[in-house]
């Protein structure tokens, strides 16, 4: 595996040079594509081959539309003679029906846009057949049964493209799925995504990045006051090197995380000033494009800062990273717009209280964000609860997820407490109560992991790299546990364990936990560094990590802890 530098070269973070990016990325994924299905490898996946095969021919779009002049007309050709073949009822290709929705709906967004936005490309090439099944089948996506969630923004999307083509269509479905997604509002910046939904990256990457899409295309600016409010609190997600903090599913689809930065800029909405959200944007990619995530032929991987499709979701397959291409719609700001001139911005530290999305974001004084979260699990969603329902997660040291097997090393504790009857079977946080935020930027959740198990967590970060965890623990049973710092990197680690504190050194990062009470009194803890299971980990393939482990009787019990992490000067 390699990465897009090594394969494309450095960023030219000019207009220009970042037209040249979505080409190369997503020329690869097009060029398998229009190969036909048969040619699209064969991943997991909960959908049919022919519809992952439709990602792979639609998802590069969001970014080759916006750098239409710049894509060369033969792929252009191949694409457009792909999508006819897609969508013909009668030939082998077709990617079926859509009057039902499903997945097939996810992907005509993609087609919408690029009509909307480049129909002399895609559209004008179609023989008159080829415009007819095109018609019929976009015309039923604009009219199937959605997810009640952001999928409500896709019918959205086909009908810009309806509307550009001169296509006739109910005006009235998109007044009901825009008024359906202002009733997820929570406050004046966030939506939840669908009802009972979590606050995660499908807030920027969805929400207010289509939003901002759809202002841009029509003038609608219901939502931009929401995106414009998100944003100044978005910023906090953010490391100065670019990294975007790990949390919540679909981080297979990379740098999707930096998308909004770049519809600001197409909608010219300048929520942040533009130096900041070309910063953020720039650094994001520079990020993305030094991590190995391409196969040999410079084709998206399915993973996150490596190929691993064992911290992925179940719907992940071999063409959805291409949403990642999301973050290129920056390129419907003109050469001379700010985001594109402006000198970046560099981020200050700052602690980010954000009681909507239940998190508190800090970045330290070494430009490294660790999100302290008050969220839980997302049960339908494979590694949800790692995924979600961990106290803290960091940019510098991503986080784990479990695999089955017995022991503390197949749980991995990274950023979060876990418990265990036997010391064998581990069970972390699932659900909680809402959690609270007080005015010192404490956070506090309630959780009940057994019916006679109640914990009490407080988080406390600072701007120095550490973090203060609190346990009050009241159980009725003995119990094991096992509390853990920040993963590094196991290849060269040096470290170094004494009775109540463990610190590892790996690549230049430090990661270290101290127990807050006394190993001899009630709730005293054993530090130790332990190796969990290969390939568990979103950065790296091979990882150690340094933990706090006891013994608890039945009692009122408190587990105090200092976790830090950073990089050694």
């Amino acid at each position: 595996m390699t990465s897009p530098q090594r394969i494309f070269g450095p960023l030219d973070h000019s207009r220009t040079g970042w037209a040249s990016a979505a080409l190369a990325i997503g020329k690869p994924a097009a060029d398998l594509a229009v190969q036909g299905p048969e040619a699209m490898p064969v991943t997991m996946s909960n959908h049919t081959h022919v519809e992952n095969w439709f990602e792979l021919l639609t998802r590069p779009l969001w970014g080759l539309a916006a750098a239409k002049d710049t894509v060369p007309a033969d792929l252009w050709a191949g694409i457009a003679t792909a999508l006819a073949r897609a969508l013909d009822p009668a030939d082998p290709w077709y990617v079926g029906d859509v009057q039902n929705g499903g997945q097939r709906v996810v992907e005509s967004a993609a087609v919408g846009w690029t009509f909307a936005l480049a129909p002399e490309k895609l559209w004008e090439p179609l023989d008159a057949k080829a415009k007819d099944n095109v018609a019929a089948w976009l015309t039923a996506a604009y009219t199937a049964p959605v997810a009640d969630t952001n999928w409500h923004y896709f019918p959205v999307f086909v009908g810009h493209g309806l509307r550009r083509l001169g296509i006739e269509h109910d005006r009235a479905v998109t007044t009901g799925h825009l008024d359906r997604m202002g009733e997820f509002a929570l406050g004046t910046s966030v939506f939840e995504d669908g009802p009972g939904g979590r606050v995660d990256y499908y807030n920027p990457f969805a929400f207010h990045t289509y939003a901002l899409l759809h202002y841009k295309l029509c003038g609608d600016d219901r939502f931009v006051a929401n995106a414009a409010a998100f944003a100044r609190k978005f910023r906090s997600w953010f490391a100065a090197d670019g990294a975007a903090v790990p949390y919540g599913r679909s981080l297979g689809y990379r740098f999707a995380q930096g998308s909004m930065w770049s519809a600001l800029a197409a909608a010219d909405v300048e929520a942040v000033p533009w130096a900041e959200a070309a910063g953020f944007a720039r650094r994001h990619l520079d990020w993305w494009w030094q991590r190995p995530i391409l196969d040999p032929e410079g084709r998206l991987t399915v993973g996150y800062a490596y190929p691993n499709d064992a911290v992925v979701e179940q719907y992940l397959t071999a063409g959805s990273p291409w949403w990642a291409t999301k973050i290129f719609t920056g390129l419907l700001a003109p050469a001379d717009h700010p985001f594109w001139t402006a000198d970046a911005a560099v981020p200050e530290p700052v602690v980010e209280p954000h009681k909507a999305a239940r998190a508190v974001h800090v970045r330290d004084r070494g430009g490294h964000v660790t999100r302290l979260n008050g969220q839980a699990w997302h049960p339908w969603a494979r590694g949800g609860q790692e995924a979600y329902s961990k106290f803290a997660y960091s940019t510098l040291a991503g986080f784990s997820h479990s695999t089955p097997g017995p022991g503390l090393e197949f749980a991995v504790p990274d950023g979060a407490l876990m418990l265990s009857e036997d010391g064998r079977h581990w069970r972390g946080r699932e659900d909680s109560d809402e959690g609270t935020i007080d005015a010192n930027g404490v956070l506090t959740i309630a959780w009940q992991p057994w019916e006679d198990v109640t914990v009490t967590t407080s988080l406390e970060a600072a701007v120095d790299g550490w973090h203060a965890r609190v346990h009050v623990i009241e159980t009725e049973r003995t119990l094991h546990t096992g509390e853990g710092g920040w993963c590094v990197p196991r290849p060269g680690h040096i470290a170094e364990v004494d009775e109540t504190k463990a610190v590892v050194v790996s690549q230049g990062i430090r990661s270290e936990i101290i127990d807050g009470v006394s190993a001899h009194q009630s709730g005293g803890r054993q530090a130790a560094l332990i190796e969990p299971m290969n390939g568990t980990h979103l950065y790296w393939p091979s990882t150690v990590l340094p933990v706090l482990r006891g013994v608890l009787e039945p009692g009122k019990h408190v587990l105090k802890s200092l976790i830090y992490i950073g990089t050694e000067v």
